[in-house]
């Protein structure tokens, strides 16, 4: 079995994995929004999915970086195995309560602060530079293959049975990608791993934030997906009851899975169409589309136009991200690779949380002072504010000097 052979098998295990945590995190949305009504608690549940991993994050990568991607991969799977199954005994013999749904959200932050870097930092040890693009649009059609599957698959179990069986169902799927990892455990490549003997653990940490830092069109790249994500945050958290304001959850099911198709089909082109030059450019230009997406989103309210503008959403951002993480890739030192995406993890999600909860209270605010414009009104604003975020950087050429050759 050649190196490309088992980046396959993981890629196909940890899909099946985002699988399991798609199904649960939709069907976790959708009964936090029926118990209580309001947008705020829906945006508690999405802050504890994102919280977690920002402050786990850096020591997951310097994890990585001192032991080796395929040790954050088992730990991750051991991880969201144990506490799904042990949560699935506590609702069979209790009830799902709010307190089980934040410890669920919290603890697959977690394990995906662990794996999500690992597995961008063992990508380039099994997969040629030239082809970095397209195995990262791989990556990215998985995700986005779960994250159509998902909301059906969870649709179905919520409705003919309850939160046992998605939980359930969300670790058997960890129970896969574990048995992929132990299987293959001796046929991952040597570690290209760090471990200074004068060097503690808190040393080799703080080496990668100064790595980043003097990194200056690395940390430009970073910066921006961190601003990116304070719209796209406010989005994510108000787009649901903006249509659910005038249209149905089926209606509602079928524009999410237009997104689904969309990313299926950005991945797919992102994985099969060989860009060797201007991914700075490229990578923003999707940006820019995601945020036009958004702003015309937050203009009508006829279902298929908005069917229409999420599918293109969704095909823009996995090109998005895997030209980032390409752009990562390429310019980092390999014994730094951990460090850095699990960095550009922590900063970059830093922000969700705190747009969940904005555009969360100001959507509950303006609605109880009678705005009745409130959801469209912040759609609206969050599409202007990332196009503006996009035309800055794009301006300002604080990334252009990663369109130089790579390492």
């Amino acid at each position: 079995m050649n190196k490309f052979h088992i980046f396959l098998w993981i890629i196909i295990s940890q899909t099946i994995s985002l699988l399991g945590s798609a199904i649960t995190r939709f069907a976790l949305g959708i009964w936090v929004y029926q118990e209580t009504g309001q947008v705020i608690h829906f945006a508690i549940i999405l802050v504890a999915s994102y919280l977690p991993s920002v402050f786990v994050a850096p020591f997951a990568g310097n994890g990585i970086d001192r032991f080796g991607p395929k040790w954050a991969l088992l730990v991750g799977g051991l991880l969201g195995t144990s506490i799904l199954l042990l949560a699935s005994v506590f609702i069979v013999f209790s009830s799902m309560t709010s307190w089980i749904a934040l410890m669920l959200a919290g603890i697959l932050s977690v394990v995906s602060a662990l794996e999500t870097p690992a597995l961008q930092a063992l990508t380039p040890q099994l997969v040629e530079d030239k082809r970095l693009s397209r195995a990262n649009g791989l990556v990215a059609t998985g995700t986005s293959v779960a994250n159509i599957v998902g909301p059906v698959v969870a649709g179905i179990l919520y409705t003919f049975g309850d939160m046992v069986w998605i939980v359930i169902s969300n670790g058997l799927s960890y129970v896969v990608a574990l048995v992929v990892v132990v299987v293959l455990w001796r046929r991952f490549p040597k570690c290209e791993c760090v471990k200074n003997e004068n060097e503690g653990f808190l040393k080799e940490l703080i080496r990668g934030f100064v790595y980043t830092w003097n990194e200056k069109a690395l940390l430009a790249l970073i910066l921006f997906h961190m601003w990116a994500n304070v719209a796209l945050g406010i989005n994510s958290v108000i787009r649901q009851p903006y249509l659910l304001a005038f249209g149905t959850e089926e209606q509602f099911g079928f524009v999410t899975a237009l997104f689904g198709v969309g990313m299926v089909l950005g991945g797919f082109v992102i994985s099969t169409v060989k860009i060797e030059t201007n991914k700075v450019w490229w990578m923003l230009l999707a940006s820019f589309g995601m945020g036009v997406a958004v702003l015309a989103t937050g203009i009508t309210e006829t279902i298929l136009l908005i069917g229409g503008l999420w599918l293109f959403m969704g095909f823009c951002l996995p090109i998005t991200n895997a030209l980032s993480v390409t752009l990562i890739q390429q310019h980092v030192e390999s014994t730094y690779l951990g460090r850095v995406f699990s960095i550009a993890r922590m900063l970059s999600w830093a922000t969700l949380p705190i747009a969940y909860l904005v555009g969360g209270l100001m959507g509950d605010w303006l609605m109880n002072i009678g705005f009745s414009s409130a959801y469209r009104f912040l759609l609206i604003g969050s599409g202007v504010l990332l196009l503006l975020f996009v035309c800055y950087y794009g301006m300002s050429n604080k990334m252009k000097p990663l369109e130089k050759p790579d390492r």
